[in-house]
């Protein structure tokens, strides 16, 4: 008659804690396996995702070929003999139209409270009038959000006697930008009759 080969149950007992203990040693909660990314910070990630300064920048970039402004002012023509004869005070309407062509939202930040700017100069490239020279903004930063297909319009009205010199027949060119985005600009022209 053949000998079972049985196990006594001692070599049984000590086998499952010899194989759990080496296991034990791997789930330590006192074993750090990961990096100390506050000790040794990488150049190339952050602690949150996608928080990259450099990406966050190119993200907030702003295509300025997508961007179309127009200039509108009223009246574009003026007769200086209608403006004696008027009972209103003979004023310019000025509107800054910015259009978003693309498929993106840009934010536009400013440092202040103004949104934008405009200047008057005459036949001999002098200036006239900056609407911004005399006014006072608020020190408060800004954003203003465009979406994609949307615009943002601004206007002025500005009374003629408010110019630093009298309007003489010719032809004016009236230039805008959106403030603290020079490179969003656009100008029109107001002629003045005799």
């Amino acid at each position: 008659m053949k000998k079972k080969h049985t196990m006594k149950p001692q070599w049984i007992l000590i086998f499952f804690l010899f194989s759990s203990v080496s296991y034990g040693i791997d789930i330590s909660p006192s074993k750090n396996t990961h990096p100390d990314i506050l000790q040794t910070p990488r150049k190339h990630w952050s602690i949150i995702p996608f928080a990259d300064p450099k990406r966050i920048d190119k993200a907030n970039q702003i295509n300025f070929h997508k961007i179309q402004s127009t200039l509108k002012v009223e009246p574009n023509r003026l007769s200086l003999s209608s403006l004696k004869d008027s009972l209103t005070t003979p004023s310019l309407r000025v509107v800054l139209t910015i259009f978003n062509s693309g498929r993106r939202t840009y934010t536009f930040k400013f440092p202040d409270s103004q949104r934008f700017d405009f200047r008057i100069r005459n036949a001999s490239n002098e200036i006239i009038y900056v609407w911004s020279e005399d006014k006072e903004f608020l020190p408060m930063v800004g954003t203003t959000i465009l979406n994609p297909n949307d615009t943002l319009t601004y206007s002025e009205v500005v009374a003629i006697e408010e110019l630093d010199q009298p309007l003489q027949p010719g032809t004016y060119w009236i230039d805008s930008i959106l403030a603290n985005y020079p490179e969003i600009s656009t100008s029109t022209t107001l002629v003045v009759e005799p």
